[in-house]
């Protein structure tokens, strides 16, 4: 008897695994699994069922326990089945050779694999797991074939050949014999291939020259030879950074940046499912790195990006007011475009030069709202004279009834950190602001800025009854988090934290303290009355929203169901996440 099976992919791969397994008499095809195509069309006589997570459920209605991934991309395939198999641990993998193909005496076969229809396989060659031998390819004697690699359409590759994991061998490419060729590496259309090829490198041409480094996934190159007769160093690469030592070197020789960019700052605001990553666009001097936060979009082979909680964006140097940011676009475009990012959102710094010049033209640069700047070149005396006269009046009241002192001792950190969430509850706020107890020590003991705790005591009982916590960083003191307990908002200690704040930074040569806005980035609202108090330096909050790949996003808007009348961005994740500051 056959054995039932699914087809895992809905595209004209999958038409040429269908073709090959309706040859062979051990399986029988009960439909197709796809994330994108809808649910109920066809192709050929063959229903797609549903999406990966559908698998447990459509196995025992359709009695199968086994299936073919039928996707051409290797990077996406390997991706593909690792889902598979968090979902389905015991779920099997098969194998298509085609009838029509030739394997040598002494041929290993791993799982998964799919071999077409006129390719030859020589004798003692290993074709290692989900590998992927197109139509007339040819794979010599004792070669070896890394796992999720792929030869094209009659690619030859001579004997004793090693090509390491997900590298593609593309259309007509000859690899000569005794070559070795690394993991992650793409050989060009027509190209030939006679000396050892390393890891992450794409090589095209006659004979074959490696052109650019890739990264994980990037994909296959089908414009070489136009690729090819432009200037190189035209497109500068991105370069991601994700490590401590090498991010905090670019920013620290950038000179110009808030805490909102370093790493230190990414890694304890960082989600779960996020991945920080400083992306560096270099040119002839010129120099631009964004911190983003990388996320998998659930159920798909997709990711997006975002910012961290507050002010962060571009940081630049060397970057003049001519600047033209054409082909720092297209670099930026091919990295998102190669590495599968759909989406791109991020918060703007009212206090970092250049953000708009360096996004210009490069997705909607919109206005959120307006933040609250004290300037802190002017004399102390000019600074207080500028505050709303019934602000001078309550700060003289709680200088009367509070004394001030920094945050030093545990106990101390710990009553702020439980102000802080007394002040979370009465006013309800949203559970993104819950920052962890982790939160608060990391951010406290960072080498990377320098974080102060002011706490304000009631002379009378000597009860702390108010902190607040700034982040100095540069020329910029940072109003962070803030909290008062209940029975002394009437003493309104937090105005004197804030005034006491702005003593000790214009004593110390900061330019600039950042009240920050109203809630969610507006400036409507009587959070940002309470802010505007201080000074009427009002500077413009602006948010970034890029949309990449326009077909996948709306495609993932409409499986959602989002409102498409809601100004969230992303829309597909609008129950999920905030998207601007307070």
């Amino acid at each position: 008897m056959s054995k039932n099976i699914i087809i895992i992919g809905a595209s004209g791969h999958a038409k040429v695994i269908i073709d090959i397994i309706e040859q062979l008499e051990d399986y029988t095809i009960v439909g197709l699994i796809d994330s994108f195509k809808p649910k109920g069309s066809f192709i050929f006589q063959y229903e797609i069922l549903g999406n990966e997570k559908d698998i447990p459920a459509l196995s025992q209605t359709y009695d199968f326990y086994a299936g073919i991934i039928a996707i051409g991309d290797n990077w996406t395939r390997k991706n593909i089945y690792k889902k598979i198999i968090k979902i389905v641990p015991e779920f099997e993998f098969i194998s298509a050779i085609h009838p029509k193909s030739i394997i040598g005496k002494g041929v290993k076969i791993g799982k998964g694999t799919v071999i077409m229809a006129g390719a030859i396989v020589n004798s003692d060659a290993k074709i290692e797991d989900f590998c992927i031998i197109n139509t007339g390819a040819l794979l010599e004697h004792d070669c070896n074939l890394g796992k999720f690699a792929s030869l094209a359409p009659n690619a030859t590759v001579g004997g004793n050949v090693k090509i390491g994991a997900f590298s593609a061998i593309c259309l007509s490419a000859n690899v000569i014999q005794d070559i070795s060729i690394g993991i992650h590496s793409i050989i060009g259309a027509g190209a030939l291939v006679n000396r050892k090829v390393g890891d992450y490198k794409m090589v095209y041409g006659i004979p074959g020259k490696v052109i650019k480094e890739i990264a994980k996934g990037e994909k296959y190159l089908y414009n070489a030879d136009k690729y090819a007769k432009e200037k190189i160093e035209s497109y500068p690469q991105i370069e991601v950074i994700d490590k401590k030592a090498p991010w905090d070197k670019l920013i620290q020789g950038i000179g110009s940046y808030d805490f909102y960019h370093t790493y230190d700052y990414h890694m304890l605001s960082k989600k779960p499912d996020e991945t920080p990553v400083l992306v560096v666009y270099k040119k002839v001097g010129a120099l631009i790195a964004i911190p983003l936060l990388l996320r998998d979009i659930p159920g798909t082979v997709y990711k997006d990006a975002t910012s961290v909680y507050g002010y962060p964006g571009p940081i630049t140097k060397k970057i003049e007011a001519d600047f033209n940011n054409s082909n720092f676009i297209k670099s930026l475009k091919n990295y998102f475009i190669e590495n599968n990012i759909i989406s791109v959102f991020s918060r703007l710094n009212p206090f970092m030069a250049h953000q708009h010049l360096v996004l210009k033209n490069f997705g909607d640069v919109s206005l959120q709202g307006q933040v609250v700047n004290i300037d802190l070149d002017l004399k102390l005396e000019k600074q207080r004279a500028l505050y709303a006269s019934r602000l001078k009046t309550h700060v003289n009241k709680a200088r009367r009834l509070c004394t001030i002192r920094k945050a030093e001792t545990p106990a101390e950190i710990q009553a702020y950190i439980d102000i802080y969430y007394e002040n979370m509850d009465r006013v309800q706020a949203k559970k993104d602001y819950y920052f962890s107890s982790a939160y608060f020590e990391d951010i406290l003991k960072s080498k990377d800025f320098r974080t102060e705790v002011l706490l304000a005591i009631d002379n009378e009982s000597g009860t702390i009854i108010a902190g607040s916590m700034f982040i100095m960083t540069h020329t910029i003191v940072q109003y962070h988090l803030s909290g008062t307990k209940e029975a002394f908002l009437h003493v309104m200690p937090t105005k004197l934290l804030i005034d006491e704040m702005r003593i000790i930074a214009t004593q110390e040569g900061y330019k600039f303290f950042n009240l920050g806005g109203g809630l969610g980035g507006k400036d409507d609202d009587s959070l940002f009355d309470f802010k505007a108090s201080f000074s009427k330096d009002f500077k413009p909050f602006y948010l970034w929203k890029l949309i990449v790949n326009e077909a996948v996003y709306n495609e993932l808007v409409s499986k959602k169901n989002s409102p498409i009348a809601s100004d969230f961005f992303p829309l597909y994740r609008a129950e999920n996440h905030l998207n601007t500051d307070s």
